[in-house]
């Protein structure tokens, strides 16, 4: 019914009039125009709320991944008032540890000796045997740290089968049942970035970066009885061991490379490097030697024929060692891990990406949130390739920014997966590390959403991050301000080097010598050509004359290498000037600094 008055003017007539041309109706108009407004901006600011912290919620954080790194996230938050949740589609804690059996720790430490990974990462160790332990202890200690949380819930047996995105924010993880987990903020601590990938974060595969389509090794661990661990101790602490990267203490032991190098696979994509072996408390003891190729980390299928492959190569494998290695007369194959060890997959393209150069130049971050040192160990991608160690950084340290999807802003990664290059993740894919930045992202999700700011903003502000990382401090971690010279600082050829070690072309080895006074060999010049022409020209030029021959080299082989480069005409490009700048001259032998310095000024002409 309409609303209506009375007007005395017009009533014999029998003529309404509407409110609106009454001058009630005007007020009321403009009284409900005022609500509509205040209701306008009531909405503005709640949805800029929800931006911040979602309703109808169940966790303030979800944590998925149990490894290391997601229990020092789910215990971190936990312990900062979060109500949290930690998932994995294992039956059990501990992933890498107690599912691949790695049980051996790659630590951290400072030229003084100063520990660089502590917090939770360091409650985790003291409990241990020591850097290599007994997967059963570990599994313990694991379980200790996150029962003693009362608002730390854990579900095991689930898998997250999509996630559920809106704008740039997870709403919720779906399960294999269907069931969906809501919270506020998440963090992906799985071994591949699993959720972080679901929900459209962006990622490179592998050494994808370096125009390869190629990844580190995986690994199948061995349980090993029968050792006697004296005499392998013996063996591998003798005299003159030490120069040659071997070498043992405690319960940890290193080595027998040149032994392990003679064995003959079973299988013609699998290879076994030197030792590394961690005593068990039942007198067995673990060894991470076995390298397998061809395989797809991702791929449920090429995992499982992998697994497989490396079970048949395992007695194969446990029967050499008996008959070559001091210390394994009496050894025997008693169990293959349940999981490999699968070290490389996916790599985070997050707000910042930690390169070779931030970890071999010494890089102090202003939004640092972890230290570490361990040397930048490339382990093998193929039967072609013994691996590589780029350099043997002092310190450096890894930015908040560096687990920052760019794609989204309630989400973290912590962990192997997270934004480094795959050269930079040679370093800082180790546990240690993973497990200080996954204490760094829990106390940064409680942050957060104590400050309602997204881990944008957050990554953006100065008192955020310097509020963060005073809390990381305060509660166990370590981080401090360094200023450390690198290798070669200030040399003129320096810029030489940095252009071909972020190619991966040239390596410091753990001595972080460039060896840039000693003779270049045929295989070096071949490589670092092949090497940049791959990576900067994309397939459009090609050498064509290459060699693995490791004798030294002279100006001949080196114009050799150069005029077998398709698509090009050296003599246009100025080869002859160039030579006279450097002094070279037929018949002279090379250096590999000189050498070096040439091929790139050569190469970057095309």
């Amino acid at each position: 019914m309409t609303p209506f008055c009375y007007n005395k003017k017009k009533a014999f007539k029998g003529d309404y009039l509407p409110l609106r041309k009454t001058r009630r109706y005007k007020r009321l108009k403009r009284v409900l125009l005022l609500l509509l407004l205040v209701l306008l901006a009531s909405m503005a600011v709640m949805s800029c709320l929800r931006s911040e912290r979602l309703y109808g919620v169940d966790y303030d954080l979800v944590v998925v991944g149990s490894d290391p790194e997601g229990v020092a996230a789910a215990v971190s938050a936990a312990r900062n008032g979060l109500n949290v949740l930690l998932l994995d589609r294992r039956e059990e804690l501990g992933g890498l540890l107690t599912r691949g059996w790695l049980n051996t720790l790659d630590m951290n430490y400072d030229p003084r000796g100063n520990l660089l990974t502590r917090g939770i990462f360091l409650e985790f160790f003291r409990r241990l045997e020591g850097i290599s332990f007994d997967v059963n202890t570990a599994r313990g200690v694991l379980e200790e740290l996150v029962n003693q949380e009362e608002n730390l819930q854990l579900l095991l047996g689930r898998e997250v089968t999509a996630v559920r995105v809106k704008g740039r924010q997870v709403l919720a993880l779906v399960l294999d049942d269907g069931q969906r987990l809501r919270a506020h903020r998440f963090i992906d601590a799985t071994q591949d970035g699993e959720i972080a990938f679901l929900a459209g974060a962006r990622f490179t595969l592998g050494m994808e970066d370096l125009s390869l389509k190629k990844s580190q090794a995986v690994t199948l661990i061995l349980e090993v009885g029968g050792v006697n661990w004296e005499k392998v101790v013996k063996a591998l602490t003798s005299p003159g061991q030490a120069a040659s990267h071997e070498g043992a203490y405690g319960t940890t032991a290193w080595g027998f490379l040149e032994e392990m190098r003679a064995y003959t696979p079973l299988d013609a994509q699998i290879r076994s490097r030197g030792l590394n072996i961690g005593l068990q408390n039942n007198g067995h003891v673990l060894v991470n030697a076995m390298h397998i190729f061809e395989v797809d980390g991702l791929d449920a299928a090429s995992r499982q024929k992998a697994m497989e492959r490396g079970r048949r190569e395992a007695e194969f494998l446990a029967r050499y060692m008996r008959r070559q290695l001091p210390g394994f007369e009496g050894a025997f194959l008693a169990a293959t891990a349940p999981e490999l060890y699968v070290r490389e997959t996916r790599h985070l393209q997050g707000l910042y990406r930690l390169t070779i150069d931030d970890v071999l130049e010494h890089r102090d971050f202003w939004d640092k949130v972890a230290l570490a040192s361990y040397p930048v160990d490339i382990q093998a991608t193929g039967m072609e390739d013994w691996g590589r160690v780029m350099g043997n950084p002092a310190i450096y340290s890894i930015p908040f920014r560096c687990l920052v999807p760019g794609e989204l802003t309630n989400l973290l990664v912590a962990g192997r997966s997270a934004s480094y290059d795959s050269l930079a993740f040679g370093s800082a894919r180790v546990v240690p590390v993973g497990m200080v930045t996954g204490e760094a992202a829990g106390i940064a999700a409680a942050l957060s959403l104590e400050r309602k700011v997204n881990f944008h903003k957050m990554s953006a502000q100065r008192e955020l991050i310097a509020a963060l990382q005073q809390r990381i401090v305060e509660q166990g971690g370590y981080l401090r301000d360094f200023t450390v010279p690198y290798a070669l600082q200030g040399d003129p050829l320096y810029p030489v080097v940095r252009e071909l070690r972020s190619l991966g072309l040239v390596t410091g080895r753990y001595d972080n010598d460039y060896r840039l006074q000693e003779a270049v060999e045929l295989r070096d010049i071949s490589q670092v050509v092949e090497g940049y022409l791959r990576q900067v020209f994309r397939g459009r030029c090609q050498a064509r004359h290459t060699s693995e021959e490791r004798r030294e080299a002279r100006v001949e082989d080196l114009l050799w290498v150069l005029e077998g480069i398709n698509g090009i005409d050296p003599e246009a490009l100025g080869l002859e000037e160039l030579l006279g700048d450097y002094n070279f001259y037929r018949g002279k032998p090379l250096l590999r600094g000189e050498t070096f310095a040439f091929l790139l000024d050569f190469l970057q002409r095309i």
